[in-house]
């Protein structure tokens, strides 16, 4: 029997033991503080026991199996240590611990102590309830693959960066709440420092991954990530202006940094769809529940006081505490915003209901009006920090209302589309662009004045001011500011793309003067592989859709090709068949001659719209005439039961037909007429091979054929005439020397089946390129195929075969296409290889697998955007469906070492992941149904038949996307300067600290 927890999970559950002990203690009254550290230790000692497992590729813990695989260098197991959720989040309680033990060398009161323990528990318990350190139940023969998009060296700085600042907020936040104000504020500030880096990270790896351009979308994750530094960015703002608010900032600090890890665990992002809801998700929503709780608490009770508090910075009339209460003011507005708008929603998925949350275009819709006049007030209040001892209230006034003034005639100018920073962008975002800049433009030269001005006082000075390292910082804020003005509408907009075809030694001229050359490609596979079965088949979505296909194919796919196989026989045997088939593609067959058929017969006129009968002639001799006339068979088949029937008509250009005497009545025979004729004795009709028997006859107007858009048939004395009439005949038709075929009559569902894939190119196609591959043995073979979707084992089990596919265990992990490409400019040449990867198992996961190549080229401050992404490969199957040419190729090569049964079973859930979204609402659809099998079968016969000799880049070309996004650079320039500012600050707070301990 297998112990419920690995080994790796031994030190962090003797961390929470004693950390819960020490909380315990400090509750109780009693110092724990060296419980909780001791606790703390053990968590810190247990992450390296835990990565190792991920390095050595330990299967036995499952969240190994699931992120790493045989194929991942060494350097990235590490990281994907914290890939998944239950890492991540040990990694948070880890970091959270490193953070406390710092603060408890100084700070132990007990309140901290339960605070901090609380912190790393609440970690903990969540890292456990996310399967950190849950063992894999069975044996893999491999691991499960880490993310495709994860598989990257972003991986590193981004999560270590975010986790990093989380983990230290939430601890600085907890110090703050318990009365420390040194060393807190050195966490503090790193916190922020990293939080900042890491939101930054996250922007540049969207951008450099997805191929679109866009670093910033409104995804949850985003968002929760801005809510978090919008709260702790108010912070030191609130510190000196309101100091009786900073238990309710620091608290609700608290609770934004595990809102944040919430949503980031409860799969709220399209983006960040990786992460999934779980028990543990609910740990981190109660988390940030109480502190939120206790800061409604805290504003409710020193609401007053810190009313007085900012009437006494205004009667004080400061201009730098001014400007920081305003600008502390308008961040917390935003942060009140940001944090509902992600509060509810975080609420309704705990207790199980479907929301969405503002996002890509209705992000933009939902956050701008808010947040952008929220920006505005904030670079406004910058110039009053910075430089408004110098320029007096009324300087500042006069810049201001100067700023103000140029920055409404540019907007004006851009709204009404006088001039356009971007062209094809709505002038909405034009006018917001340029009303913005003049705004930001101000707020840097501000800052670089006060920097100016002290370092004219010499260089010490500088180093020595405390508003130094703000005043950076303030200018790292408004060059992001800048570049996000200049470039977020060209980075977000596709419609700023220009798409090419280039084929090897093809070249295209890139903006700014540079050329990119194509010199050649190679396909590759790899020979480490990764393990799709275990912990999959019958649980998996993907397997899930991947069953469903197989019986779609089975019952409509292979009941098709079944009864066009019948036809097929049934048309070779009956020569009569096979003849009518080829008269009715050659139809209508013209007669060359004037048939005259004179015969006793019956005539009547029947009226349908007056219900009336009038008998024109009685057995009696009448002479039908038919001049320019043509033999028509029709084929039609009925859509709801897929029988075909089969008509024959005898159309004339000219008719006429002679009664005995004169019809009883004169009038046209159009729309709602026709006559009847009814022969004494059967006629026979022999005309250029084809012999008919005519039973009987309705006479059918050009008028009654096209609904009233023809002409009727004159009835006037004994002469019936009319032009493109009409014979429908009742009887038969047989071929020279052969047997008839009663018309009009139905023809076998087989026959049926047969002539509509025989009358269409692309069945005709798709059936012969099935019947010379290696899937036809399966589809005409049920016992085969039912082997693929059940077995004796799933048949026995609670919900019998479902999500059952036979899949092959192991299969390889990645296939790539190198590009090499040149890049020319002037007399310089760079060679850039790129490799685009599909990475198989993301199909099966349901993530999707292909991950294009992004090259971003400098371009002054801005870059010129490349996207490389393999050809698009037609379907077989009418067009249905497009596929990348990399996962044709993968499944060619992989089909190489597998049976038809597995080869099948693959290309199913290859199928199933390519359209995973077929599931969102939860109901396949005909429609999809159809797309789901048109996908099956297009891979099946796409990977069989395909030759990467004549790859569709040497025939059509390498899709290659280009765009300009101006100003981008800015936006990892501003905050790294940001950063590193605050970094600064937190030095220089150290050293004071040591300097007055001495």
């Amino acid at each position: 029997m297998a112990l419920p927890l690995h080994y790796t999970g031994v030190l962090p559950l003797a961390s929470g033991v004693l950390v819960a002990a020490g909380v315990a203690a400090a509750l109780a009254r009693r110092d724990g503080s060296r419980l909780l550290r001791y606790g703390l230790l053990a968590a810190v000692l247990g992450w390296p026991l835990y990565v190792s497992a991920f390095v050595r590729l330990d299967y036995s813990l499952k969240e190994v199996f699931w992120e790493t695989s045989p194929g991942l260098p060494a350097w990235m197991r590490i990281a994907s240590s914290w890939a998944g959720g239950g890492g991540s989040l040990y990694l948070f309680a880890v970091l959270a611990s490193l953070a406390g033990l710092y603060l408890l060398q100084r700070h132990r009161r007990r309140s901290f102590q339960v605070l901090l323990g609380s912190i790393v528990l609440a970690g903990l318990a969540a890292a456990f309830l996310n399967d950190a350190f849950t063992p894999m139940q069975g044996h893999p023969a491999s691991g499960a693959g880490l993310n495709p998009l994860l598989k990257s060296p972003w991986l590193y700085p981004h999560p270590l960066s975010t986790f990093s600042g989380y983990a230290l907020l939430a601890v600085a936040a907890a110090a703050m709440l318990t009365g420390e104000r040194r060393r807190c504020l050195v966490v503090y500030e790193l916190g922020w420092a990293l939080l900042t880096i890491g939101i930054m990270l996250g922007g540049y790896w969207s951008y450099e991954t997805f191929g679109w351009g866009g670093y910033w979308a409104w995804d949850p994750v985003e968002t929760s990530e801005l809510m978090v530094w919008l709260v702790a960015t108010v912070l030191p703002h609130l510190l000196m202006t309101l100091p009786s608010l900073s238990a309710f900032n620091s608290a609700w600090l608290l609770s934004s940094v595990f809102m944040a890890m919430y949503v980031t665990r409860t799969g709220l992002s399209p983006l960040h769809s990786f992460a999934a809801p779980s028990a543990g998700a609910l740990v981190l929503l109660a988390a940030g529940l109480t502190p939120a709780a206790y800061a409604v608490y805290l504003a409710a009770r020193r609401g007053e006081e810190a009313l007085s508090e900012a009437a006494a910075v205004l009667r004080r009339r400061q201009s730098y505490t001014v400007g920081l209460l305003v600008a502390g003011l308008v961040l917390a507005a935003a942060a009140v915003y940001v944090y509902g708008t992600l509060f509810l929603p975080s609420i309704l998925t705990a207790i199980g209901r479907e929301v969405s949350v503002p996002q890509m275009e209705s992000g933009i819709r939902y956050f701008h009006p808010v947040l952008y006049p929220v920006l505005v007030v904030l670079l406004a209040a910058i110039p009053l920090a910075f430089t408004g001892d110098k320029l007096g209230w009324r300087g500042y006034a006069a810049l201001t209302a100067s700023t103000a003034i140029v920055a409404t005639a540019f907007g004006l100018a851009a709204y009404r589309g006088t001039y356009l920073l971007a062209p094809l962008s709505p002038l909405a975002t034009n006018a917001m662009m340029a009303f913005g800049l003049p705004w930001a433009l101000v707020a840097a030269a501000s800052v670089l004045a006060y920097l100016a001005y002290k370092l004219r006082l010499g260089p010490r000075r500088l180093l020595a001011d405390r508003l130094t390292s703000v005043s950076l910082l303030h200018l790292g804020l408004a060059v992001t500011v800048i570049g996000v003005l200049l470039s977020g509408t060209y980075a977000f907009n596709t419609k700023y793309t220009w798409y090419y075809q280039l084929k090897p030694g093809d070249s295209i001229e890139l903006p700014g003067g540079a050329r990119l050359v194509f010199e050649g490609y190679s396909y590759g596979i790899s020979n480490s592989t990764v393990d799709i079965y275990t912990d999959y088949v019958g649980r998996s979505s993907t397997y899930m859709l991947a069953w469903s296909t197989i019986n779609y194919i089975k019952s409509d796919i292979v009941g098709f090709l079944n009864l066009y196989n019948q036809g097929k026989q049934l048309v070779a045997r009956n020569k009569t068949i096979d003849w009518l088939l080829g008269i009715a593609r050659k139809s209508p067959l013209a007669l060359n001659k004037t048939l005259v058929v004179k015969a006793n017969a019956t005539l009547k006129l029947f009226d349908l719209e007056r219900n009336t009968t009038v008998v024109l002639a009685s057995g009696e001799p009448v002479e039908i005439i038919l001049s320019n006339a043509s033999i028509n068979i029709n084929l039609n088949m009925n859509p709801n039961t897929g029988i075909m029937s089969v008509n024959l008509l005898l159309v004339a250009g000219n008719l006429a037909i002679v009664l005995p005497r004169k019809a009883p009545l004169e009038q046209k025979i159009g729309i709602h007429q026709f006559i009847g004729i009814e022969p004494g004795k059967p006629l026979s009709i022999a005309v250029d091979g084809v012999n008919i028997t005519v039973s009987r006859a309705a006479l059918l107007s050009e008028a009654l054929l096209f609904a009233g858009q023809g002409r009727p048939l004159d009835l006037k004395g004994r002469t019936i005439s009319g032009s493109n009439a009409a014979l429908y005949i009742y009887g038969s038709i047989a071929a020279p020397g052969g047997s008839g075929i009663e018309v009009p009559s139905q023809l076998p569902q087989a026959v049926s089946a047969y002539i509509v894939a025989s009358a269409d190119p692309t069945m005709r196609r798709v059936i012969r390129l099935i019947e010379h591959s290696s899937i036809y043995s399966i589809l005409t073979n049920t016992s085969r195929l039912e082997a693929v979707i059940s077995s004796p084992k799933c048949l026995g089990g609670v919900h019998g075969c479902m999500g059952y596919v036979a899949a092959p265990r192991l299969v390889p992990e990645t296939a790539w296409l190198d590009v090499k490409l040149r890049l020319d400019r002037g007399s310089s040449h760079r060679d850039v290889r790129v490799r685009i990867r599909f990475e198989a198992y993301g199909e099966v996961q349901g993530i999707h697998g292909l991950v294009s190549k992004v090259i971003p080229i400098a371009n002054g401050l801005g870059d010129v955007y490349v996207v490389v992404s393999p050809p698009v490969v037609e379907g077989y199957i009418g067009g249905r469906a497009a596929y990348h040419e990399l996962l044709i190729y993968y499944l060619h090569e992989a089909f190489k070492q597998l049976p038809p049964e597995k080869r099948l079973a693959l290309a199913a859930l290859m199928a199933a992941g390519y359209n995973i979204d077929v599931l969102r609402d939860g109901v396949v659809d005909n429609s999809e149904r159809q797309q789901l099998e048109a996908t099956l079968m297009d891979l099946y016969l796409l990977a069989e038949n395909f030759n990467p000799a004549n790859s569709t880049i040497a025939r059509e070309g390498l899709h290659v996307e280009v765009k300009v996004i101006p100003g981008v650079r800015l936006v990892w320039l501003g905050p790294l300067v940001m950063a590193l500012a605050a970094v600064y600050a937190a030095a220089s707070r150290v050293a004071a600290y040591r300097e007055g301990g001495r």
